[in-house]
């Protein structure tokens, strides 16, 4: 497959994906948007692998 081949390929498999996204409702976020995600902050995911090793931990002892 070439490079054209794999690019066409690749934008027709974005369309398609969009259309079924729109058609169900949910329209396409912008890239911008989804990298401010909070879930998606480094510090969020930090906290929340403590807190979970916190959890995981007390259940164990207890």
């Amino acid at each position: 497959m070439t490079k054209t081949d794999a690019d066409t390929r690749r934008a027709s498999l974005q369309r398609a994906e969009r259309a079924a996204g729109e058609a169900f409702g949910w329209p396409e976020t912008p890239v911008e948007a989804v990298r401010r995600s909070l879930l998606l902050n480094p510090t969020t995911i930090a906290a929340a692998t403590a807190v979970t090793t916190v959890a995981a931990t007390l259940t164990y002892f207890v």
